[in-house]
């Protein structure tokens, strides 16, 4: 007898497969001869996956508004079945998840001003958190 997994597992284990490969190719470096070279390998592989959360976030959002449109369609040939609701809210969440990756930047700079840095995808900035103290052994 074989036993469906549900969604959510089968995402976290696609996830934890994803981090372990990005852990993995940290050390897949022929010089590495130190912690900083690990570390280094470590926060380039972040950057890809960081890139590619934001186009999944992209395409996810052009797949709630095409699901949207749908639902719309749906919605005029069977109102009792269909809430109008529905569409609304997948169309607001395909528009906010395409225009994502564009207003992350000036919500930053509205939040916090404008002398505030980000850590971005390789971990700079770290030097504008509070009670950061820089390495004085150079």
């Amino acid at each position: 007898m074989t036993k469906k997994l549900s969604p959510c597992i089968s995402i976290l284990k696609c996830g934890v497969l994803a981090l372990l490969f990005c852990s993995v190719s940290a050390f897949a470096v022929e010089k590495a001869e130190d912690l900083t070279d690990i570390a280094s390998n470590l926060t380039d592989s972040f950057s890809a996956l960081g890139s590619m959360m934001m186009a999944v976030a992209y395409l996810a959002g052009i797949g709630f508004t095409i699901a949207a449109i749908f639902k719309f369609k749906q919605h005029k040939d069977n109102p009792t079945q269909i809430p109008v609701g529905t569409p609304l809210a997948m169309m607001a969440i395909g528009i906010v998840l395409i225009f994502m990756p564009m207003l992350i930047k000036p919500a930053g700079t509205t939040i916090f001003g404008t002398d505030s840095t980000a850590g971005g995808f390789k971990g700079g900035g770290i030097s504008g958190l509070p009670g950061y103290v820089a390495d004085k052994t150079s």
